[in-house]
């Protein structure tokens, strides 16, 4: 079910920019830093939310390489301290790259880790796993005059396989 609507959203945007002309605005060059909000759907029993802090750097007008962080807020009162990260090194290509609108698919790699303590004593009251895996996405982006808003989901497979969405906003520098 999860994997048809990420699909359909995808595709969506795809279908939607089609008759759009393509005039390359994204520079070889361009730095960007950004904030954003993500839902992991698979972090925790029912899902959990994030944080995520994002950089990227534009080799060409089409490609651009970058890093992001989230940190993942969550709230399970069976364990006590729980912390799920990840750290995700991606590659972007435009699809779609026009002055305010653009579409782009992502792959990258991936790392996460999470740790808790059981609220139990003793030596074996803390659990912690880290794992490495690889990512597939695309993405959104609606560049506002120096502030750029974008809707990311993305599919990570190996390790602690899920979905994820970020919504957030990037600043050029």
């Amino acid at each position: 079910m999860k994997t048809r609507l990420m699909l359909r959203f995808l595709l969506l945007g795809v279908i939607l920019t089609l008759p759009l002309s393509g005039n390359a605005q994204k520079k070889a060059g361009d730095s960007e830093i950004g904030l954003g909000v993500v839902y992991g759907f698979d972090v925790g029993a029912d899902g959990e939310m994030g944080m995520n802090v994002n950089l990227y750097r534009s080799l060409t007008d089409g490609i651009r390489i970058g890093a992001d962080f989230i940190y993942y807020l969550l709230n399970d009162p069976q364990f006590q301290n729980p912390r799920f990260i990840e750290l995700n090194g991606n590659i972007n290509y435009h699809l779609v790259n026009q002055e305010v609108f653009r579409v782009y698919v992502l792959a990258g790699a991936h790392f996460a880790g999470y740790r808790y303590n059981r609220p139990v004593t003793g030596p074996d009251s803390e659990e912690s796993k880290n794992e490495f895996g690889l990512n597939a996405g695309g993405g959104l982006e609606f560049d506002l005059e120096g502030i750029i808003l974008f809707a990311e989901p993305k599919r990570t497979v190996g390790g602690f396989d899920q979905y994820s969405i970020t919504f957030g906003g990037r600043f050029i520098f």
